[in-house]
């Protein structure tokens, strides 16, 4: 079994990135390997921020986050810099999610057979 920790450095719906790591951790998932945490990093940290969307033809990105992470036990983490950048607050926070610095994500990538990196180039 493979553990993986995934990146995320693109905000919701400007780019796919958040999608496209959504899907492959079900595929990973599902192939029995495990997640280790998603740290969001840069404008990423938005996908953290719980919305309550009416309108049924936009898709809920941290919906689909929070219960892809709830399912499979995966901690969803903000970058404490970048929340404090965005003015993002605790309480707007999808649930089971925190935010951490830097050693966090240092200690996902130690634990880590794989990490990934979504989001554009720089």
């Amino acid at each position: 079994m493979v553990s993986f920790t995934f990146v995320v450095c693109a905000e919701p719906y400007k780019y796919e990135a958040i999608d496209t790591m959504l899907n492959l951790g079900e595929a990973i998932v599902k192939k029995g390997h495990s997640i280790l945490g998603v740290f969001l990093y840069g404008s990423g940290v938005y996908n953290i921020k719980e919305r309550n969307l009416k309108d049924a033809t936009v898709r809920n990105i941290s919906n689909r986050l929070k219960e892809f992470c709830k399912k499979n036990t995966v901690e969803p983490i903000a970058c404490s810099t970048w929340i404090s950048f965005t003015g993002i607050k605790v309480g707007e926070f999808i649930e089971g999610a925190a935010r951490e610095g830097l050693g966090g994500l240092s200690d996902l990538i130690a634990r880590s057979d794989k990490i990934i990196f979504f989001g554009p180039g720089g």
